[in-house]
């Protein structure tokens, strides 16, 4: 063995675990660089050196650019994004902002009519002083015919079987006619509409129905026939 062979180290030689029985021991590791950095909450850090790279979908492009513009897009709900059309095809919602869509949507308010509830509600209260006193003459119709028997000289008032039938029929027809007009009236007075005409139009409903319940009963007496008949034969 020559010097040189005897001046190589153990590890030029490559025998760096060889010990002197002739064994032989495995390379020491060199132990790992010690980490300063604080542990992370969770999972841990990724190597030295190492990059994510996105996947890449079919068409070339990273998924999760895709992804982030499927997310921040609009949605749209069918059927929302088809304007409403009128009857005639024309978009009824073309050129109107988010506010006047709004604006439309909400329920007319009408103006209060002072004037007009005044003169309403006065007609109802003469309305039901003028119901109440002509179911109340329709208790006492035969003294009130007989009364203009002998004013006239007719004569006689001959009430028929049917004279009770028709003061109640007439007594309830006077009351419905004018509960009809108070509620119709109350229900435009609370909707802010025209509601003076209709105690006039109950007014003079009911003056018609007594009109016929008037002929009716003097229709029905003898008395009053044979004077009509004189009268006009005369």
């Amino acid at each position: 063995m020559s010097q040189h062979e005897a001046a190589r180290t153990p590890d030029e030689s490559g025998d760096s675990g060889a010990t002197h029985d002739g064994t032989v021991n495995p390379p020491a590791v060199p132990s790992p660089p010690r980490d300063e950095r604080p542990r992370p909450q969770y999972g841990e850090y990724a190597p030295e050196g190492w990059t994510w790279t996105p996947p890449v979908d079919d068409r070339g492009a990273p998924a999760a650019a895709a992804a982030s513009a499927a997310a921040t897009a609009p949605k749209r709900t069918p059927g929302r994004d088809r304007p409403a059309k009128s009857p005639s095809g024309a978009s009824s919602t073309a050129g109107r902002s988010n506010d006047e869509l709004a604006a439309s949507a909400l329920p007319l308010v009408r103006p209060e009519r002072s004037v007009d509830r005044m003169i309403t509600i006065g007609l109802l209260v003469i309305g039901a002083f003028g119901a109440w006193s002509t179911a109340s003459g329709l208790q006492q119709l035969p003294q009130q015919i007989q009364l203009v028997y002998t004013q006239q000289g007719i004569g006689d008032f001959t009430p028929g079987a049917s004279m009770p039938t028709i003061i109640l029929v007439g007594t309830l027809v006077q009351l419905a006619i004018y509960a009809a007009t108070l509620g119709l009236s109350i229900r435009r007075l609370r909707r802010r509409r025209m509601a003076f005409w209709i105690p006039i139009v109950g007014g003079a409903v009911s003056f018609i129905a007594m009109m016929v319940l008037m002929s009716i009963v003097f229709f029905a007496d003898p008395t009053f026939m044979e004077y009509v008949g004189t009268t006009v034969g005369g």
